[in-house]
């Protein structure tokens, strides 16, 4: 039975390898930046990294598997700005409310980056699917920043309660079922109920 191998993991290369792979994945970075995810032609992604399409297929099993890594790559670029410009506001729900307004703004500005989410929470491409889970370390270290103390089990509930909302606000957006506007007062409510809500009910306890 011919065995037929996946893509190696990027750890695994050489430098030259590496930096071939990274000159496709910031060609198509700079592709979908410019267009939707359904409009990139991959041979028009191979020829501006300057590559063989064959060459491009050895790094990436499909076009899924290759804006797995886009979008990494620009989840990483959000973050990292994130990092540079802490959360501002002086209470937790504050904190949050920043860092999930900044999330909103880099979609709005962007929305083409969420229409590959879509595409990649129904994704069969198992590298694809891998990469996209690999995003939830990186979308915790972000909230994390807001957080006023450690990831313990409600905190973890409240990422993902707000994760949920913001991901069910946009997708309406996308699909120009709700506005912007509704995306960020569903966040500003959900971050209310979970804050107030909560330290109210406590109270009456």
């Amino acid at each position: 039975m011919l065995q037929i191998d996946g893509p190696p993991a990027p750890e695994s290369l050489r430098s030259d390898q590496l930096a071939r792979r990274q000159r496709i994945v910031r060609a198509g970075l700079k592709a979908l930046a410019g267009s939707d995810y359904e409009q990139v032609k991959i041979s028009e992604v191979a020829r501006d990294s300057g590559v063989a399409l064959g060459t491009l297929y050895r790094y990436f099993t499909s076009k899924e598997h290759l804006f797995a890594a886009v979008f990494v790559e620009w989840h990483g670029a959000l973050k990292k700005k994130l990092e540079r410009e802490r959360p501002a506001g002086e209470t937790e729900a504050d904190r949050l409310r920043d860092v999930f307004h900044r999330m909103v703004r880099a979609f709005q500005l962007q929305p083409q980056f969420f229409r590959v989410v879509m595409m990649l929470e129904a994704t069969t491409d198992p590298y694809a699917a891998d990469l996209y889970q690999s995003l939830a370390v990186q979308s915790r270290e972000t909230l994390g920043m807001a957080f006023a103390g450690p990831f313990d089990d409600d905190r973890s509930a409240i990422y993902v309660t707000l994760n949920a909302v913001l991901d069910e606000s946009l997708r309406g957006w996308v699909m120009n079922r709700v506005t912007i506007e509704d995306v960020y007062a569903n966040i500003d409510n959900a971050v209310r109920l979970v804050y107030e809500y909560g330290s109210t009910a406590t109270e009456s306890n």
